[in-house]
């Protein structure tokens, strides 16, 4: 059975709201270098951070260790809405291009000669 456009929306709305937290971004994981009185360098980390843009601006969380398996299913997540995202936004540009369509057929319709209205007879 086809869905109509308006079930379709419908269902990529029920999507959406099923689906609990989500992220975008990455997960990166930082190591620092530091100098022991001796002038050894030595690596301390990983430490994680969860980067993203948010209007333009980076933005940047520590994360724990603990937390990463959270985060990356939060990823995942994000990952299904901007699917759902992209499928929405589809049904929408094919919603407007009906509209199109539709608008097209009156104005055909409406240009015909047997629509034109008569004039009255000259007296």
């Amino acid at each position: 059975m086809t869905m109509t456009l308006t079930q379709r929306k419908e269902a990529a709305l029920e999507q959406l709201m099923a689906i609990g937290s989500a992220r975008r971004g990455q997960l990166s994981a930082q190591y620092y270098k530091r100098h022991t009185a001796d002038g050894r360098a030595i690596k301390q980390g990983p430490y994680y951070v969860w980067q993203r843009y948010v209007n333009g601006k980076k933005r940047s969380v520590r994360i724990t260790p603990e937390q990463i398996a959270q985060v990356n299913a939060d990823f995942e997540r994000g990952r299904e809405i901007q699917a759902i995202f992209d499928d929405f936004f589809l049904i929408m540009e094919e919603s407007a291009t009906l509209q199109d369509q539709d608008a097209k057929k009156k104005k055909q319709r409406s240009t015909l000669p047997g629509s034109m209205r008569r004039k009255p007879p000259l007296t």
